[in-house]
Order: C-alpha cells, then sequence, then structure tokens
C-alpha cells in the first residue's frame, strides 16, 4: 500500500473509534441513532453532491452504479444498528472488536473470489488480526470457550460485522465505475467524496422509509431529540469514510485496506477505558499485540 493511503487509513482509524463511543455513549436506539448521524452528514454533504454531478453530467451514471451504491447503503445500515444494538449488551472493549475484524477474513476471501491475489504472509496476518480480536473481549484465558461468545451482545456485533463485509466490497467496486466515469472530468479524490455523500443519503432514506412503513414514528422522534451527539458522530463518521475512500483509490485490492482498519481496534480499546471506564486485562494486551503484529504481516 502507499505510505499516504496507510496513513489516511490510520488517522480514519482513530476518529473511527471517537465516533463509536459516542455511539456507546447515545440514549436512543441504534436506528434512530442511524438516520440522525446520516442526515447530519447529508446536510453537510449535499451541496457538492449537487456540484458534483453538475459538473460530470447529471446522466452520466449507469444503473450498475447506483444499484451498488443503494446495496451498499442498505449494508451500512445493517452494520449502523448492529453495532448500536450490541453496544446495549455489551462493552465496547467486547463489541468493537469483534465487529471489526472478522470481515477481515471475510472481505480477504472475496477478494480472492473476485481475482486478487494475497500472498500466504498477508494471510497470516489476517489470522492473527482475527484471533487478537477474540483474545480482546475476555476478562481471562480460562474464558476462552464458546460460552464466552455465545450472548446477545457478539450475535449483534456479527451482524455489524457482515454489514462490514458487504458495503467494504461493494463500495470498491462502486467507486471504481464512478472513477472510470468521471476521470476526464474530476480527480478520484472529488469522485471519493461525492461517493461519501451519496452513501450517506443511501443509508438514511432506507432507515427513515423503514420508520414510515413500520409505523415506528417514535424512533424519528427520538432521532430528532439525539440529533446533536448524533451530529458529532455523524461528522466524525463521514470524516473516517472518506478518509477510507481516499485510500480506496490508491490500491486495488480493498482486503489490505479493511486489514488496516482493525487499528482502530487499539484505539478503540484505549478510548474505552480512559472514557467509559471498562477493564483493561491481560487477555486484551495479549490480543493488541496480536493485532499489531497481524498488520505489521499484512502490510509487509
Amino acid at each position: 500500500m502507499d505510505l499516504l493511503a496507510i496513513g489516511l487509513v490510520v488517522f480514519s482509524a482513530v476518529l473511527h473509534a471517537g465516533w463509536n463511543i459516542l455511539g456507546k455513549s447515545n440514549s436512543g436506539s441504534g436506528l434512530a441513532f442511524t438516520m440522525a448521524a446520516s442526515f447530519s452528514a447529508c446536510a453537510i454533504l449535499t451541496p457538492y453532491l449537487i456540484w458534483y454531478l453538475a459538473t460530470i453530467g447529471w446522466a452520466s451514471l449507469s444503473n450498475e452504479f447506483w444499484g451498488l451504491l443503494f446495496i451498499s447503503g442498505i449494508s451500512q445500515m445493517v452494520y449502523l444498528v448492529g453495532l448500536i444494538v450490541a453496544y446495549k449488551h455489551a462493552d465496547v472493549g467486547v463489541v468493537y472488536p469483534i465487529a471489526r475484524a472478522l470481515p477481515v477474513m471475510m472481505v480477504g476471501a472475496i477478494s480472492v473470489a473476485l481475482g486478487h491475489e494475497l500472498s500466504s504472509q498477508q494471510w497470516l496476518g489476517f489470522l492473527l488480526i482475527t484471533l487478537g480480536c477474540m483474545l480482546v473481549p475476555l476478562t481471562n484465558f480460562r474464558q476462552m470457550t464458546l460460552g464466552s461468545y455465545w450472548n446477545v451482545g457478539v450475535f449483534w456485533a456479527l451482524v455489524a460485522a457482515i454489514g462490514t463485509t458487504g458495503y467494504s466490497v461493494l463500495d470498491k467496486e462502486a467507486l471504481s465505475l464512478l472513477t472510470e466515469t468521471a476521470a476526464e472530468t474530476v480527480s478520484d479524490q472529488y469522485s471519493a467524496v461525492f461517493y461519501l455523500g451519496a452513501q450517506f443519503w443511501a443509508i438514511g432514506i432506507p432507515a427513515l422509509v423503514w420508520c414510515v412503513v413500520t409505523g415506528k414514528q417514535n424512533e424519528i422522534k427520538m432521532a430528532w431529540q439525539i440529533r446533536k451527539t448524533a451530529s458529532m458522530a455523524g461528522v466524525m463518521m463521514a470524516t473516517t469514510y472518506g478518509l477510507v475512500l481516499f485510500a480506496m483509490t490508491m490500491t486495488d485490492n480493498v482486503s489490505l485496506v479493511v486489514a488496516l482498519r482493525q487499528i482502530s481496534i487499539v484505539f478503540g480499546l484505549l478510548m474505552g477505558v480512559y472514557f467509559l471506564a471498562e477493564g483493561w486485562y491481560l487477555t486484551r494486551i495479549v490480543g493488541v499485540i496480536f493485532v499489531i503484529s497481524g498488520l505489521i504481516h499484512a502490510l509487509m
């Protein structure tokens, strides 16, 4: 990976861990928080979206691109709702590593299926990251049994991981289509910002429609009540994933970007201990060492 791409992803990881702390602290439901955070980002980025479409041509983007964007938005919504619901049943130090690490192996497998090559050393790195994250939720090594992971919080963390896998793969494909279409008019970085804003609309609108169709107007009211905290998270989410999309334009293999993003697990643990008074155990220390070792192997 390009050094600039690595720097962008690492910085985004710090911000990502930060908005997860806000997500853990919020008093609203997962759906309400998702809507409030998404629409706050939409409000900021919509003028840019209008400028971008006017520049490249309103009808220049293919139906395939819009279809990938729509499915990616649904995947993002699954991830965000799963994450916030998981936080209501378990610590950030338990949920966050599982939700972030499981997609490493999933995206790696999908990347290979799409024709990208991964070395044995990179697979070893992915495995170390995953093992490290399975250790992080434990308070001692004797708890390393299936029952330790058999709870509601981990289930919703798994749901979040499936959402992450979906949008990570889809975003790379959609972004490639977008940059190919707009390459003669604007740079890839401009296209990345456009995709970021479009994706937040693809998250917010389905969430709002779901609330209206299912009669959950209380979710809409709750989203308004928590708008200040959720708006802060929305801005951090936009900045975070915008940097990741920038990095995606600099590398062909999205699995390396997904793997590097797991450095946010270390930041998330530290923030959980410092801001939320969560426990810091030997298992978490060993898990962090595994994660860092895995990242070194994956990127070498």
